[in-house]
């Protein structure tokens, strides 16, 4: 199949936004991603993928925590904020109000998931990264959604 046929066709499928992060060596680490979902219930084990060429990769794999923040609708700029290569990792955390956490986690979220890194693979272009999730807290308002190349709202 032809990637860009393919990456059309994923495209359709809506999907909620999140930031995820660790520290490493006491620096925060986050980038944007639509590429997680939940995989087990009895443990609950999650999954996120990150491109193999990213620089944030060496944190993720050294460290043995992360964070898992979903994005509401009014964290757009936050989105490409954590999106965008060009924006250092200090620049990208100017851009949220962190709650108290041993690992980054965002305030103004619909929820976060944190825990601990199971293990990691290589799968194509992409790490996918599994991990244990120890705690969780879920917030209300509405999610911030992307398909179809572009972000959506719900109504």
């Amino acid at each position: 199949m032809e990637q860009q046929d393919f990456r059309a066709i994923c495209g359709q499928f809506a999907t909620g936004i999140t930031v995820i992060t660790t520290t490493h060596n006491s620096k925060a680490y986050g980038f944007t991603a639509n590429s997680f979902t939940s995989v087990s219930l009895e443990p609950a084990v999650v999954l996120f993928c990150l491109k193999t060429s990213s620089k944030t990769n060496a944190a993720f794999q050294s460290s043995k925590t992360f964070g898992i923040n979903i994005l509401s609708v009014e964290q757009e700029a936050i989105s490409n904020a954590f999106a965008s290569s060009k924006n250092s990792q200090e620049a990208r955390f100017e851009q949220v109000e962190l709650l108290p956490n041993a690992v980054p986690v965002f305030k103004g979220g619909l929820g976060y998931l944190t825990g601990e890194m199971i293990k990691h693979e290589v799968v194509g272009d992409h790490i996918v990264y599994y991990g244990q999730v120890t705690d969780g807290k879920i917030f209300e308002g509405y999610p911030l959604l992307y398909a179809k190349g572009g972000y959506q709202r719900l109504g």
